[in-house]
């Protein structure tokens, strides 16, 4: 029901929003203006601010009704959408993540952990929620309280101040689309406008919050490029032939340059220093060198903040800064072609052993059908290469592959087939069939609260599913499920309705195949649903080809896998509280599992899709084994997927481990040995995910030093047994040769 209420709210939406393009006008706001993003608005005490592209909402309560002002997003130390200023002595901001006092020139301070006073000066409060949020105040005593704890957070001042506050939005999503014809002169143009999403062209962009999603790209019978997207000003263009082939080589690179790509007789990139740097004219010379030219230009962007928005005590730093011919930091202040005339003086044989691994790579067809995938690929700065042939190729085919995590961790193209690039016919071993609906289904999917996923496995024999049962609902059912289906031989009608049942998180079947699709108890074939939607995650076990996964994914679903292989009970009941509980990508599940023989898998949409969001958004894992009944060798490995927000840096805070801060993709090389005692507190760690000597610790399972040491009891003796096994074996071959 509407009330007045609701439509007051509205018009204060409205109006605040319209004072904002009002104040662009004027010239009080710089040329990178993205008005529309963030909107702000009063009712009584309470000030709101909406997200307008995710659509969510965060409130401050002031002690007076505040009178809104348009504020210079200058004022901030970091890049903000909106911005208003009014006068206030206090505010409360009921929901937060994290908070940082910064001084007025955004020096960090510290993040306090306890309620904090600070003396008379300027400050920039960085307040995390569903959106990011910088209080501003000058010339005032600051106080900020009730930060220990899920309660709110108070700011206030010693006497009431103007206070501004300005917002960015997260921008996880698309905030607007682009039509582009079979052109790819259209397509260049349209790639020109990636780079709108990102807030800023300094080193700082290689944080992932200041990048944001790239707009959507649809094919259509024409260019039209909605109104709000710009190209960004940065004094760099990419030069590309006019080509498919050449625009997908060069789009990754270009939308992290913010640079407009043009059509030209060769490759290039040109500065505005007057510089241009030729690349290659062969299509794989070509795709190295961007790769090349990627990789080096956002690593040491990497290491030129780190005396930026965050400082950081990077451990690449050390290994790296002693071979560079300048001093990172000092690069912060030029513009984005100077500091790029610098980069280009490094060799990128330096930069490589020591850069993060890719969240993706893709291998995309030299057709118009992949044009629809290049916004999600350059929003994890994901390679792009060119194989393969676009003939034949019909609506919702796969337009390529793009790489899956794996048990070896290496995710690099080059590592199939004896180091070459792999055609994306057929679709490798642990790589995923390419489709552009897998993303926007994602987009659109709201996925379920912890703890209630729902879960439903279709069994072809009633033996089999009872064996499940029992595996998966005693002692109890696996964590982070609501509602779990184990239906054996079911017939057509239960197979069609559970594969088109959208509100299934996660499917699992083992029922036989033809042609790509499953095979009921009663009837010879479940023909293929066109039109009908599908559960998010599907798992088809004894598959060897990905038809029936990307059926599913084209009807709804955002990834599926197939495995051409059998998956125990132990396993599937780890599979599924690895995807429902810790919330890990499809793809690192069925990686970690234990599985007899190391069947093939093979994925269809998105590899890394989440049946449940990640929390932390990069999950942590360590891998422990016994090394003896009281000591236990760990590996620490932070999980890379298109979620894991490539630039971002983490520390690991156990002793065991240094202090320094390293970027997601770049894991620990050290393995240290810990006591019992420690194991078993890591166990209650709700932020990382525990395997102990192989097996999966539920986040329910807090473990006892006594269940430690019997783990590795237990280990070590299998450990002797399989050795002398294979001792035995061995001298029986040496006896009968």
């Amino acid at each position: 029901m509407t009330t007045a209420s609701t439509i007051q709210r509205s018009e204060l939406w409205r109006l605040a929003s319209t004072s904002y393009v009002l104040a662009n006008q004027n010239g009080s706001v710089n040329d990178e203006s993205t008005d529309g993003r963030i909107e702000f608005g009063v009712d009584g005490t309470t000030l709101g601010v909406r997200d307008v592209i995710e659509s969510e909402q965060m409130e401050f309560r002031v002690d007076r009704e505040p009178e809104l002002s348009p504020a210079l997003p200058a004022l901030f130390p970091s890049p903000v959408d909106n911005a208003v200023s009014f006068e206030a002595k206090s505010l409360i901001v009921p929901e937060y993540t994290s908070i940082v006092v910064r001084d007025g020139e955004g020096e960090f301070i510290e993040r306090p952990n306890d309620s904090t006073e600070f003396p008379l000066g300027s400050y920039c409060i960085e307040i995390t929620g569903p959106m990011k949020s910088t209080v501003r105040i000058e010339d005032a005593e600051l106080s900020v309280s009730g930060v220990v704890g899920p309660q709110s957070v108070e700011l206030s001042l010693d006497r009431p101040a103007t206070v501004s506050l300005g917002a960015r939005s997260l921008h996880t999503r698309p905030e607007a689309t682009i039509t582009v014809p079979d052109d790819p002169e259209s397509l260049a143009e349209a790639v020109s406008m990636l780079g709108s999403s990102i807030r800023e062209f300094s080193a700082e962009r290689s944080w992932p919050t200041l990048r944001g999603y790239p707009p959507r790209i649809r094919r259509g019978e024409s260019l039209d490029i909605p109104s709000p997207l710009t190209v960004p000003d940065t004094g760099v263009e990419v030069v590309v032939r006019p080509t498919y082939a050449d625009v997908y080589r060069l789009s990754t690179l270009a939308y992290y340059l913010g640079a407009p790509m043009t059509v030209g007789e060769v490759p290039a990139v040109r500065l505005d220093t007057g510089y241009t740097e030729r690349l290659p004219t062969d299509g794989r010379e070509l795709e190295e060198r961007a790769l090349e030219l990627l990789r080096t230009w956002f690593f040491l962007d990497t290491l030129v903040r780190t005396d930026g928005y965050l400082i950081s005590d990077r451990e690449e730093y050390e290994q790296v800064g002693p071979q560079l011919p300048f001093y990172p930091p000092n690069l912060d202040g030029l513009s984005l072609s100077e500091r790029l005339m610098e980069f280009l003086e490094v060799d990128p044989g330096i930069v490589e052993p020591y850069a993060p691994d890719w969240a993706m790579e893709a291998v995309l067809r030299p057709g118009p059908e992949g044009a629809e995938l290049l916004p999600h690929l350059a929003r994890v700065l994901a390679p792009v290469r060119v194989r393969g042939s676009a003939e034949g190729i019909r609506s919702g085919d796969p337009v390529g592959i793009t790489t899956a995590d794996r048990p070896t961790r290496n995710q690099l193209l080059s590592s199939h087939e004896g180091g070459s690039v792999p055609t994306p016919d057929p679709i490798p071993e642990w790589t995923a069939a390419a489709l552009p609906a897998a993303y926007e289904h994602e987009l659109r999917r709201t996925p379920p609260n912890a703890g209630e996923a729902n879960v439903t496995l279709l069994i072809r024999s009633e033996e089999r599913a009872k064996r499940l049962r029992e595996a998966l609902t005693r002692p109890s059912p696996p964590v982070g499920v609501g509602s779990l289906s184990i239906l054996g031989t079911p017939t057509a009608d239960t197979v069609a309705d559970v594969l088109s049942d959208s509100s299934v998180d996660l499917l699992y079947t083992d029922l036989p195949f033809d042609e790509g699709s499953p095979v009921a108890h009663d009837l010879p074939r479940y023909p293929t649903a066109d039109g009908r939607p599908a559960p998010a995650v599907s798992i088809f076990e004894r598959s060897p080809r990905p038809a029936v996964a990307v059926d599913a994914v084209r009807r709804g679903g955002t990834g599926a896998a197939v495995i051409d292989g059998h998956i125990p009970a132990d396993q599937i009941r780890t599979a599924i509280e690895l995807l429902a509980a810790e919330g890990l990508p499809l793809d690192t599940t069925l990686a970690v599992l234990r599985l007899p023989s190391h069947p093939p898998v093979r994925f269809a949409g998105n590899c890394s899709a989440n049946v449940m969001p990640p929390n932390p958004p990069t999950p942590r894992l360590v891998f422990a084994e016994s090394v003896s009944e009281s000591q236990h060798r760990v590996t620490w490995r932070m999980v890379l997927s298109p979620a894991s927000w490539l630039g971002t840096e983490y520390q690991i805070v156990y002793d065991c481990f240094d202090d320094k801060t390293r970027l997601v993709g770049r894991d620990p090389t050290d393995r240290p040995t810990i006591s019992s005692e420690v194991m078993a507190d890591w166990s209650t760690e709700p932020d990382t995910t525990l395997f102990l000597n192989g097996r999966f610790v539920p986040p329910n399972v807090d473990l006892t030093v006594e269940e430690v040491e019997e783990s590795a009891r237990k280990a070590l003796a299998t450990d002797e047994a399989d050795a002398d096994e294979s001792t035995e074996l061995r001298g029986r071959s040496e006896y009968h040769n």
